[in-house]
């Protein structure tokens, strides 16, 4: 089930962004850099996104979040979509691109834009998402990385 995400979320939020930083972005960034981005548990990271005006989505398994993603419509831009990397492999990713998908549409959009990481660039291609750039990405922590400039024109 993809739901609305909640401030009870946060927690389970933070714990699969630390895992999948860790675990999938490591492969394309410096280690450092990797440790540096996820630093410390920090929940409160949503609350400052949500109030930057991101929506914010869950994908519950078992009772617990092993999928998330941001949205912030007004921008046009997918923020974000992190999966537990227990779950990679499984189409949870697919599925909640497809929520966002279907969410932005909803709301009229015609493109979404995003900074993909390195090592999710594949992932957008294969969903639509044509490269229009390479940018430096500087995190909620101030961590810069290097970031493809992504757009996806949506259906009608």
């Amino acid at each position: 089930m993809i739901r609305k995400a909640e401030k009870s979320d946060y927690e389970e939020m933070d714990l699969v962004f630390r895992e999948s930083a860790k675990a999938l972005c490591i492969r394309n960034y410096e280690t450092s850099q990797v440790l540096d981005w996820i630093g410390q548990p920090w929940a409160e990271r949503f609350i400052e996104s949500a109030n930057k005006g991101n929506d914010q989505f869950v994908k519950i398994s078992n009772g617990k979040v092993v999928c998330f993603a941001e949205l912030n419509i007004k921008n046009l831009k997918l923020n974000s979509i992190f999966v537990l990397p227990t779950y990679i492999g499984k189409g949870i990713g697919q599925e909640m691109l497809n929520f966002i998908f279907s969410e932005a549409q909803k709301a009229g959009l015609q493109y979404l834009d995003l900074d993909a990481s390195l090592n999710a660039v594949n992932f957008y291609m294969r969903n639509g998402f044509k490269k229009y750039g390479i940018s430096k990405f500087t995190t909620q922590n101030g961590v810069v990385l290097d970031s493809v400039q992504m757009r996806c024109v949506l259906g009608t």
